[in-house]
């Protein structure tokens, strides 16, 4: 390389395919040896370059775009290596969630496109296609000494932690998780809970007025609720119905991504036993055997597998996009006329109804509409970008300048406190029209987990964090009762009320749904149910971390 313009150009690109790992050894906490993950970052490159002609090679490179900026961007919000979920949810993420991030952060998109594009042009104008290296035996020497090494040290955790091994590895095991998932229909076949409906308080003209309601909530945490003691007026309308409620204290999710936490509740899979996750059947299908009639009404998870496997066999299946695919706005009130349309079909019959809302999932301020803007100000009057472009640089007003960051927790936490109204006004109506039946009737509300909201010294936003912090996992669950069930089961009432305050996580749920509707089967667990007298607590609670292995949960 004797043009200087071409010698500038390699070592520019070079150091921006490294810039990940780079990073690393700056931002993330989990590297056990940073030589490893240095030698294993280079590694990876210097074979490249001695096996590949440059310009071929820098073409090539270009596969590790899109995960580099993956990497990047999880270092930065977590403070460690890109992790299963976090790459698995960038996979399978809806175009809705994508599309209110990138409007929200469009200058990274835009910084990245601009990086890529100066990258190609380069490679195209200034970099000539030889080798970097001319002699064939060193080039030979050093990709087979570049292997030996994976070879003898593939298997050490820094090595697998560099990039872009890490988001290979790790896009291998999506792909194995993704086949799992899809092949379970075969394997789920010929499976039976062997689930029957036991109720020997109920009399015998009157056994299919039973009404079980699980109901979802999108990325809820439990201090944020003025039914759990929060000093705003979140939930004013569930403060009013709280003699009809018990609201549990300590109950935590055991996953902080929908896409794992979902169909966790709706299973017998515990962290420590993954596999019942494909193997057995969901709780919808356990109701279903007991006679049950079971409904599905949702507005998000158009992509998550799982959920769509579980919706599909139960007897009615709705799917409501508030809003276009892109632009999802406010609407879990489109969730309401298939309930009243559920409610009249099941007349006369035992009914489950999951019902799995948009909740206050982020952008917090398209969840609800100008009319529930109670906390100001919020995402509605102003953006992140305009507090950032405001900014005083001259003055070392930088964006971790402790009064800029309290400026956004503000709009952060007004915008999501408003979404919590609007929950609380949709979860009231449901109940309403859940009245007007007049039947025994029980409502689960849960959080599939919570979110960071500048909490902290750690400056934590949104929620899928590598560490995972306590607002994350500790989520509100409450049970309404109708005064019919109160009167049928006064026994389950007092139960409840003597559990609400032992810990535990949602993996509780699916036996405590049984419970709730009188579902029994021979794996079913007293232990777990929380309207049991026998409700076990957790001590540790047990979920997952990042990369779907147990963890002691924060609390």
């Amino acid at each position: 390389m004797k043009d200087k313009r071409e010698i500038r150009s390699v070592a520019g690109m070079l150091t921006f395919l490294i810039s990940p790992t780079l990073l690393g050894l700056v931002l993330a906490d989990n590297i056990t040896s940073y030589l490893l993950y240095l030698i294993a970052g280079i590694a990876c490159y210097a074979m490249g370059l001695a096996l590949f002609k440059r310009r071929t090679f820098f073409y090539i490179a270009t596969i590790v775009f899109v995960p580099a900026g993956i990497e990047i961007v999880h270092m930065i919000l977590n403070g460690a290596t890109t992790s299963l979920l976090f790459l698995y949810t960038c996979i399978i993420a809806e175009p809705g969630e994508l599309w209110e991030l990138f409007t929200t952060y469009w200058w990274v998109l835009a910084t990245a496109i601009a990086l890529w594009t100066t990258y190609l042009t380069l490679n195209y104008k200034y970099v000539q296609n030889e080798y970097l290296i001319p002699s064939r035996v060193w080039r030979y020497g050093i990709a087979a000494a570049c292997l030996l090494f994976y070879v003898l040290c593939g298997r050490m955790e820094p090595v697998r932690q560099s990039n872009p091994t890490d988001i290979f590895l790790e896009t291998a095991e999506v792909i194995r998780l993704h086949r799992t998932i899809h092949n379970a229909d075969e394997a789920l076949q010929d499976f039976r809970f062997g689930a029957e409906y036991e109720n020997e308080s109920a009399l015998p003209s009157n056994q299919d007025e039973d009404l079980v309601v699980f109901l979802v909530g999108e990325t809820s945490r439990y201090d944020h609720w003025q039914l759990n003691g929060y000093p705003r007026q979140t939930s004013p309308r569930l403060a009013a119905r709280k003699e009809q409620i018990v609201s549990f204290d300590s109950c935590y999710s055991v996953s902080n991504l929908t896409a794992v936490s979902v169909p966790m509740m709706l299973s017998r899979a515990t962290p420590e036993e993954l596999d019942r996750l494909y193997g057995e059947k969901s709780l919808p299908e356990a109701f279903q055997e007991a006679g049950y009639r079971t409904a599905w009404i949702a507005d998000q998870s158009f992509t998550n597998e799982q959920l769509l496997r579980i919706s599909s066999v139960c007897d009615e299946s709705y799917y409501f996009e508030a809003g276009s695919r892109l632009q999802r706005s406010y609407m879990d009130s489109v969730l309401l006329p298939p309930l009243a349309k559920e409610l009249r079909a099941a007349e006369g019959r035992k009914e489950m109804i999951v019902i799995h809302s948009l909740g206050c999932h982020f952008k917090y301020s398209a969840r609800y509409p100008a009319s529930f803007s109670v906390f100001t100000p919020d995402l509605k009057d102003r953006d992140i970008r305009a507090i950032i472009e405001d900014m005083d640089l001259t003055n070392g007003r930088l964006i971790r300048d402790r009064i800029v960051l309290n400026e956004i927790r503000e709009l952060f936490v007004n915008s999501y406190d408003n979404a919590i109204l609007y929950t609380d006004w949709f979860i009231d109506t449901v109940l309403q029209q859940i009245e007007q039946t007049g039947r025994r009737a029980v409502l689960v509300y849960v959080g599939d987990h919570g979110e960071n909201l500048l909490d902290d010294e750690k400056n934590m936003l949104m929620h899928g964090t590598f560490y995972g912090s306590r607002y994350e996992y500790h989520v509100p669950l409450f049970v309404w009762t109708s005064s019919q069930y109160r009167e049928a089961y006064p026994d389950k009432i007092r139960a409840m009320e003597a559990n609400k305050s032992k810990p535990f996580s949602t993996m509780h749920l699916f036996h405590s749904l049984l419970d709730l509707g009188h579902v029994r089967f021979s794996g079913w667990e007293k232990e777990r149910s929380i309207c049991s007298d026998s409700c076990r607590a957790e001590n540790p609670v047990i979920g997952l971390d990042a990369n779907l292995k147990c963890k002691q949960l924060p609390m």
